[in-house]
């Protein structure tokens, strides 16, 4: 059973408090519903390069920095991270300094400290950071996203060294007075706590007043598109990506389930049907993700460049194949069962905060053991339904080692 305590103050800022029995810490993140979707092209990346800003501990000075020594002298742990939808905060610590952390938060909240001291060494940061990740697999990854959508989501989190460069003082303190707002926040409190933490936030934040959030989300609009990043290697990594459900979408689950089906782990039919039968690609895998307003599905291939064209058209016969060999009640409910049990093993787990907000940001609220009956009740028919998904129209296309014109060639492959 999960109990959870969950409300808005006045002012729009939303909380949840889940308890935990039993456990030795308490984990309190503020969620900020900012991120990479609400910035314009000549801005992009600023999300991110704030986040280290305001949040870097190096950076706190005066009354915070001495609030945040006093806090990890007892061990209190603090980490940010940017997404495309939210921008996280999150702080873990001993119960008993939970109202010292408490405190610590509203006031990095409410007084967003941007000086030029702080930008001008964590724009260097953020510099090295993208050009260091320029050639790695986790930056290599955003590529999918960028090929599938058009501007916000289709964005680097990062940005680039020409944009983060310029960006100025008085642009990053007016979007932390945009990005800091009591309608914006979204508290949540996992760990050894129960309802009383409510007064802590009634106290800290009742009386935290800003502007209404009246800025509008640019569409999530798709553009499919070929990016290839050329290479002399003799290894090459293909991706395909398709539009697909939102995290709320009722037909997510069963998306799930087709995609861990198709390509999740060394049993599915990309990695059976490419590697252990056809021996063309070392790696073969598919999944899928999901944010508030749109999600995608994908497929990757790791392989020799000489097999691509081989590779790729056994692929395409695999997804033809879904039609009218379409997984069965018995494969069905073995991938649906192991995330039911996934489901409830996150009420377990460290996991469970980022799952709450993220549905918390959407103002509903997050339970395994809801989530779990959710994929019990996916059957065979819904997961051939979602193979629809697999779209040729409307595919991304990225080839890490392959050229644009390379990545052309094989589209005369129809899907």
């Amino acid at each position: 059973m999960e109990l959870y305590t969950t409300g808005y103050l006045d002012n729009g800022l939303g909380f949840l408090i889940a308890p935990r029995p039993g456990a030795h810490l308490v984990h309190l993140a503020a969620y900020l519903d900012h991120g990479v979707k609400d910035e314009g092209a000549h801005e992009n990346g600023i999300s991110h390069l704030l986040e280290h800003v305001l949040f870097n501990p190096n950076n706190l000075a005066g009354p915070q920095g001495k609030q945040w020594e006093a806090l990890a002298r007892n061990g209190a742990r603090m980490e940010a991270w940017t997404g495309k939808e939210h921008t996280r905060l999150g702080l873990s610590c001993l119960p008993r300094d939970l109202p010292k952390v408490m405190a610590f938060v509203a006031d990095l909240l409410r007084n967003p400290k941007v000086t030029k001291q702080a930008l001008e060494h964590e724009r260097k940061i953020v510099l090295d950071e993208i050009h260091r990740k320029r050639n790695r697999p986790e930056f290599l990854w955003t590529l999918v996203e960028e090929a599938l959508y058009a501007p916000p989501y289709g964005m680097s989190i990062l940005g680039t060294p020409d944009i983060v460069s310029q960006l100025n003082l008085k642009q990053m303190r007016q979007r932390a007075l945009d990005a800091c707002l009591p309608e914006r926040t979204r508290l949540v409190i996992a760990g050894r706590i129960d309802s009383s933490a409510v007064r802590m936030i009634e106290e800290h934040f009742e009386d935290w007043s800003g502007a209404a959030v009246t800025s509008e989300f640019m569409p999530v609009e798709i553009v499919p598109r070929l990016i290839g990043v050329p290479s002399q290697s003799e290894r090459v990594t293909l991706y395909l990506s398709f539009p697909g459900p939102a995290l709320g979408d009722a037909d997510r689950p069963a998306t799930e389930v087709f995609t861990a089906l198709l390509g999740g782990g060394l049993r599915s039919r990309v990695f059976q049907r490419l590697r252990e039968e056809r021996n063309l690609a070392y790696a073969a895998q598919g999944g899928s993700a999901h944010w508030r307003r749109s999600g995608y599905l994908f497929l990757a291939l790791d392989l020799a460049r000489q097999r691509v064209p081989e590779a790729y058209a056994c692929l395409l016969e695999l997804l033809a194949e879904l039609q009218t060999n379409p997984p069965g009640e018995l494969e069905t409910d073995e991938t649906r069962e192991s995330f039911a049990l996934r489901a409830l093993q996150e009420s377990e787990g460290p996991g469970l905060a980022t799952k709450l907000a993220q549905h918390w940001l959407n103002d509903e609220v997050y339970f395994p053991t809801r989530a779990a009956q959710m994929y019990r009740r996916v059957r065979a028919a819904d997961v051939q339904a979602a193979a629809s998904y697999l779209n040729a129209q409307q595919m991304g296309m990225v080839g890490i080692g392959m050229s644009d014109t390379e990545l052309a060639n094989l589209l005369e492959v129809a899907l």
